[in-house]
């Protein structure tokens, strides 16, 4: 912006004031045609394209020339970050890909040593290394737990052609009185110890659970981080066009505006010019 100052007049207070009350309406006037004559102008210029003659050889593109919405949208759509593409990334398994595309390496850590995990129990299930099985234990009424084939001497007969196996007429050395099995068969108790247990179906839920919830965690982060991103940017953009729609208005204002100084006995009169 340049401002010009002119003094037209100077001299006589009487004179010079009397010039003034001549001068302004026409000063302001003068404002006013030309404010309004550089906007038509500008509008000349800018729709010249719109208006001037073509060529043979030259062919006008009218459909090329952008507003400035499509400028803004254009500029928004090349720098934005696609939503889709963030919570498609976080149903890969592992979920911390998605994060990876919105720029949050460190926070895709989360889901990732989730995924390891829950993926690793899972697996180990599948494996077996939990399973369990139920277990036949022998117990003797006075000595406790026995071996398991101790329960089982009552009930083998005696078999001569067999003399070295352990059968009901064998003497019990655990009874007191020196019975044989077959008398001291309530002195010995089977039972069982532990439970049958498989941990197929227990890996297969925790795989399940352990990419639900390590997909959604994912999804959810990083889309919320796509949200709030394209919100800035297309702020950005409406903040960076109202700034230049602004300056753009300076630049094109033209204004006068009278000038009058008192010093004493001497007055002078005249108009600043700001371009």
């Amino acid at each position: 912006m340049s401002q010009v100052a002119v003094v037209i007049m100077n001299g006589n207070k009487f004179w010079v004031i009397l010039g003034l009350l001549q001068f302004v309406p026409q000063v302001l006037w003068g404002q006013v045609q030309a404010q309004v004559s550089l906007k038509e102008s500008g509008l000349l210029a800018q729709n010249y394209r719109s208006y001037r003659p073509v060529g043979e050889d030259e062919q006008l593109d009218l459909e090329s020339d952008e507003s400035l919405e499509q400028l803004m949208q254009i500029e928004y759509d090349r720098d934005a970050w696609s939503m889709s593409s963030a919570i498609g990334l976080s149903l890969v398994p592992g979920g911390g890909f998605g994060l990876i595309y919105v720029r949050k390496k460190p926070q895709a850590v989360v889901p990732f040593l989730l995924s390891s995990l829950g993926y690793g129990l899972g697996i180990a299930y599948l494996a077996g290394s939990f399973d369990e099985s139920q277990v036949a234990v022998c117990t003797h009424a006075r000595d406790g737990r026995v071996p398991t084939a101790e329960c089982g001497y009552s009930s083998i007969p005696y078999d001569p052609g067999v003399p070295q196996r352990i059968d009901n007429q064998d003497i019990d050395p655990r009874s007191p009185n020196g019975q044989p099995y077959f008398q001291t068969q309530g002195d010995y108790r089977r039972s069982n110890s532990g439970r049958n247990y498989s941990g197929k179906s227990a890996g297969i839920s925790i795989l399940i659970a352990t990419y639900a919830l390590t997909s959604t965690l994912g999804a959810v982060w990083s889309g919320m981080t796509v949200r709030a991103h394209n919100r800035q940017l297309r702020r950005d953009i409406e903040s960076t066009a109202q700034r230049s729609d602004r300056q753009e208005e300076r630049n094109d204002s033209l204004s006068l505006s009278p000038e009058f100084a008192w010093t004493g006995d001497q007055a002078s009169l005249g108009f600043s010019f700001q371009f």
